[in-house]
């Protein structure tokens, strides 16, 4: 495939109409401008979420990689094989590395979550990869949708005590806990939660709200929960 230089992500031109990869193809059909890869941790939520833009939204488009994947929470493994199998392909490629930091700071895994950074110093610098992650996890993404929160939350289970009130209605018929259902692939494959995360301008309001997040974080390191993922819808 004939190389394309890496657009300067700071325009946003990835969404401007973006075209995902065709999967027959794998990547091997020209096409303009291709739309961002998304590499998740998560299993089920992270995956739907970004499907489900995808497929509702004229604005955001996201080639989810891979399409069908598992718990893949070992992220400073897994993420280095799949940024490389995407970029082979991919040259022009950008990619947002999406995963949770609860349990690197729970487990104590911070000496190889900068190990995976350093790693990727190159593809970081020049834009081909983003690090999106959250503190405590990719559920406070989607509580800034409601509301802005100061503090922090140290765990999922906290995210979404918080966050059950302003999503939960979104899914009928249901009365199995909110913690256990955001996660379950028969609750989230209908798009209906996500259509009603872009009313009224929510995701816009989420971006807005994450930056003022790791803002308050970077004055204060570690006293506020924070998300990166914003940077995959500027």
């Amino acid at each position: 495939m004939e190389s394309r230089e890496l657009k300067d992500p700071k325009e946003a031109r990835y969404f401007a109409p973006a075209a995902p990869v065709d999967d027959a193809g794998e990547g091997t059909r020209e096409m303009s401008p291709l739309a961002p890869f998304v590499v998740s941790g998560g299993k089920n939520t992270e995956r739907y979420y970004f499907t489900h833009i995808s497929a509702v939204s004229d604005k955001y488009k996201f080639n989810i990689r891979p399409k069908y994947f598992g718990d893949e929470s070992a992220y400073t493994e897994v993420f280095p094989k799949r940024i490389a199998e995407i970029l082979s392909k991919n040259a022009d490629a950008r990619i947002f590395c999406v995963f949770d930091m609860d349990t690197v700071v729970k487990d104590g895994l911070q000496d190889k979550h900068e190990a995976f950074v350093a790693a990727l110093k190159s593809e970081i610098s020049s834009g081909k990869v983003v690090i999106c992650e959250s503190m405590p996890s990719f559920e406070f993404w989607l509580l800034l949708h409601f509301t802005d929160y100061e503090g922090l939350l140290k765990n999922y289970s906290q995210v979404s005590n918080l966050l059950a009130p302003y999503l939960k209605p979104y899914f009928e018929d249901t009365i199995v806990p909110f913690k256990n259902l955001i996660k379950k692939d028969k609750y989230l494959k209908d798009p209906t939660w996500v259509k009603r995360l872009l009313d009224e301008n929510r995701l816009e309001q989420a971006v807005e709200r994450a930056k003022i997040c790791l803002t308050r974080e970077i004055k204060e390191n570690g006293t506020h929960s924070y998300t990166k993922v914003f940077k995959a819808f500027e």
